[in-house]
């Protein structure tokens, strides 16, 4: 990875995350191996005994079935930790890095990513609870790329990565704007004169204040009590990008006092 970033001029690295690799849980494969050894012997055994008398060999295939069960799950739990490639991802100064192992590296500039989005799920078992944090990677040409809680690093990378790209991404938009374009967040929309969501519209000097708050993204308009829109902030995409167009327009938009 570090030669292919510095062949593309990517800059120095800021942050790694990597899966880690399927460990064996010996304790539980070794005994179901034994067992799976005692039972296919003594059902062969039985077998062969029962073919000679009676030959009626099947038997003992229930026995035989209670051997092969544990040797093949056995079988595929080795296999899975053997095969499953290793995942590193990195962000650099003016970009990012995939890299699967027994594949090319994959490289990607800031230009060549449409854009981030981030979600956090609440789990539990009923006893505990936990939060599930992801963070999706859109390009412009390619499948999205899925770093999670299964990556070791996430919290810090995660956080990293969206202010570096919302850094640079928010210079471009808020020039877009100025050239009088509308910017699109997947599921809402800014441009110079109000923002959207699907065929709703609301103009920026009604709105009161944007916000997120527990995974919601919400958009206050003046005189309301509830929020004119509230959406999960995983449905939009560059949720920073889009909170600082945003309050800068509303700013701009807000009118003067009476003196």
């Amino acid at each position: 990875m570090r030669n292919v970033a510095r062949d593309c001029e990517l800059g120095r690295r800021r942050g790694l995350v990597h899966t880690e690799p399927i460990r064996l849980v010996w304790a539980v494969v070794v005994p179901m191996v034994l067992f799976g050894v005692i039972m296919l012997s003594y059902g062969t055994s039985l077998a062969v005994e029962d073919q000679r008398t009676s030959g009626a060999w099947y038997n003992a295939s229930g026995i035989l079935a209670l051997g092969v069960v544990p040797l093949v799950l056995a079988g595929r739990l080795v296999a899975r930790a053997w095969t499953q490639p290793q995942i590193w991802v990195a962000h650099y100064e003016r970009g990012l890095v995939r890299w699967v192992t027994g594949r090319a590296p994959e490289v990607y500039e800031w230009d060549e990513i449409a854009g981030i989005t981030r979600q956090e799920t609440k789990v539990t078992n009923g006893l505990t609870g936990a939060t599930w944090r992801t963070l999706t990677v859109i390009p412009e040409e390619g499948a999205p790329i899925v770093v999670s809680d299964s990556y070791k690093g996430l919290a810090r990378f995660a956080d990293d990565l969206d202010a570096a790209f919302s850094r640079v991404r928010l210079s471009r938009d808020a020039a877009r704007l100025e050239a009088g374009e509308r910017i699109d967040f997947l599921l809402v929309h800014l441009d110079p004169a109000g923002i959207g969501h699907l065929d709703r519209r609301l103009d920026w000097p009604e709105v009161e204040r944007v916000e997120v708050k527990e995974g919601l993204l919400a958009i206050h308009q003046l005189g309301l009590t509830k929020p004119w829109l509230s959406i999960p902030s995983s449905a939009v995409r560059n949720v920073r990008v889009f909170l600082s167009l945003a309050e800068a327009l509303r700013r701009q938009h807000r009118p003067n006092p009476t003196r």
